[in-house]
């Protein structure tokens, strides 16, 4: 029920503050003024009350309204990312856009089958951007990540390993060890996680370069709908399992050395 509440509210804002509905709004309150009559303002007040009621519940305005939330929250995604990723999110949207424009033209695809492609595609877009920035976190901390500092700690480990004596020390050295070693496997985890990432990028690309020549009218609509699910699917999949190693291995340098050997 807040759900739907919410929604109610958000496209209620939509309608409100759609450009349009601004103008001639503004444009028939600077009218009434410039006419010193009140006939133009209770008009825009009648046609706004009318607009608020109707615009929020046509099925065309929710989906325009998404698509603008969409793509406002795509650009704010893309301000934290680098070029390259700008790049390649532009590049996707590019050719949905060509898809949903030749699946638009094509006399064989019925309206809904039309508007089925057309939402598909949004997802598809917005599991690409996710997968984008987990991708640029991780490389984040690959980048901040002392692996050197690791390696050299370790064979220092293992030199002191092999001529101490001391049983408690030893025991200790063996704990900084396996700490050490741990975090090692964390960050070469995190280079096979943004590997799989890129891989995963590179097949939603792959995929919506195949289905524009499916748009084109090598594909039905249902064939067309079930590629995108299966894009979107497994670009999700990847973005939920590798986003578990986002952030694990922290900004900071960890010694692991115990306090009496640092």
């Amino acid at each position: 029920m807040e759900d739907d509440v919410d929604r109610e509210r958000k496209y209620l804002r939509a309608a409100l503050t759609n450009q349009y509905n601004v103008i001639i709004v503004l444009g028939l309150l600077a009218f009434g003024v410039a006419l010193a009559s009140w006939l133009p303002v209770i008009v825009g007040f009648v046609g706004e009350a009318a607009w608020l009621f109707v615009g929020p519940r046509l099925e065309a305005f929710r989906r325009h309204a998404e698509t603008l939330e969409a793509r406002a929250g795509t650009a704010k995604a893309m301000d934290s990312l680098g070029a390259d990723y700008a790049e390649r999110v532009a590049s996707v949207e590019v050719d949905a856009r060509e898809i949903e424009a030749m699946c638009r033209a094509r006399h064989d695809l019925g309206p809904d089958q039309k508007q089925e492609v057309a939402r598909r595609l949004q997802p598809a877009l917005q599991a690409f951007l996710d997968v984008c920035t987990i991708q640029h976190r991780l490389r984040g901390v690959l980048a901040r990540a002392p692996v050197h500092e690791l390696t050299a700690e370790v064979a220092s480990i293992h030199q002191s390993l092999a001529t101490e004596t001391d049983l408690g020390v030893r025991a200790s050295l063996r704990r900084a060890l396996s700490v050490a070693e741990r975090r090692i496997k964390q960050f070469e985890g995190t280079e096979a996680a943004v590997r799989s990432l890129e891989l995963a990028l590179q097949a939603l690309q792959k995929s919506f370069a195949m289905l524009k020549e499916g748009a084109a009218g090598l594909s039905s609509g249902p064939e067309i709908c079930a590629e995108l699910d299966a894009t979107t699917v497994q670009l999700s999949r990847a973005a939920a399992h590798e986003s578990e190693r986002d952030g694990d291995l922290g900004a900071g340098r960890m010694s692991t050395l115990p306090p009496a050997m640092s």
